[in-house]
């Protein structure tokens, strides 16, 4: 893994680490919620085996990355269009994980031009009325709160950041309490524990504010595109037992933008990336057309 930094047109720090093989086919990675540029897999040999070049970015206001007031989806595809300018990428693929699918899908629908495949992990779909129904109870609460209440939000994860810095695991495992069977079984591997605590801890390195402007300012808002717009292959993945993002937000997504497939993980909950990293970022490379 290496990590460096750009500096944007706005003076804003950007902070990525790549993984795999730096020669290889690039592929942007938009981590989920709560996290940093050090979610990727506790072994990225399969990158290097696939000859791929995975390019993590901290969004604004995680890890190392500075702080946008005016951050929105379609701020990030900028800041990603000048990365790749900067690093000579004249063609990717892009790929989000869980509430990264926002910002991957808009960087496929602004930076179309560019970008070959879009791929989805367990991936948050727009928060509607529609769509707020088949969320979990739990989910829908914090999420509801985050839009209404964006205050006590902010207050509860001011909170978390001063619990983190004294004891990051018990945090941690607060925070992992609400995923399905399946993933505890997952979250068994010590291995997979010390990729969470590494990437959940840099997220609030620099306070909790970019994660609070992100969820109640980003996510749970209007991203002001639609996934109609969206005309790159896509490829969805998902788990049948993921209770953080219901796999019907996947089947909705699927439905919605044409030029997509889905495949769904049996028994499988939102962690899906531990156990199917070859084949899902294999599908990504320019030359694989199927899932």
């Amino acid at each position: 893994m290496n990590n460096n930094h750009i500096v944007l047109k706005d003076s804003r720090r950007l902070c990525y680490s790549e993984y795999g093989s730096l020669n290889g086919y690039p592929i942007i990675y938009c981590h989920g919620s709560q996290s940093s540029r050090f979610e990727m897999h506790y072994d990225e040999s399969f990158a290097v085996d696939i000859n791929i070049r995975i390019i993590t970015v901290d969004r604004p206001g995680h890890g190392e990355s500075d702080f946008n007031p005016n951050g929105s989806v379609l701020s990030f595809t900028n800041d990603i269009d000048q990365l790749t300018r900067i690093l000579g990428i004249t063609e990717f693929s892009v790929v989000g994980m869980s509430a990264g699918a926002p910002f991957a899908m808009g960087i496929a629908h602004m930076l179309r031009k560019k970008t070959k495949k879009l791929g989805i992990i367990s991936g948050f779909a727009p928060y509607t009325k529609e769509t707020e129904k088949l969320l979990s109870k739990e989910v829908n609460i914090l999420l509801k709160m985050a839009k209404s209440f964006p205050i006590f939000l902010r207050f509860m994860l001011r909170i978390q950041t001063w619990q983190l810095k004294r004891n990051p695991k018990n945090v941690l495992k607060n925070f992992l309490k609400v995923m399905s069977a399946p993933d505890q079984e997952v979250l068994k591997s010590e291995l997979v524990m010390n990729v969470f605590e590494k990437f959940f801890t840099e997220a609030f390195k620099n306070g909790s504010k970019g994660v609070a402007h992100e969820i109640s300012k980003i996510l749970v808002q209007d991203w002001k595109f639609n996934l109609t717009d969206i005309n790159v292959p896509t490829f969805i993945w998902h788990g049948s037992e993921d209770n953080n993002v219901p796999k019907e937000w996947a089947m909705y997504t699927h439905e919605t933008i044409s030029n997509s497939q889905l495949k769904i993980f049996p028994n499988e909950g939102h962690l899906i990336i531990f156990k199917n990293a070859q084949e899902i970022f294999t599908a990504l490379k320019k030359d694989m057309d199927r899932i």
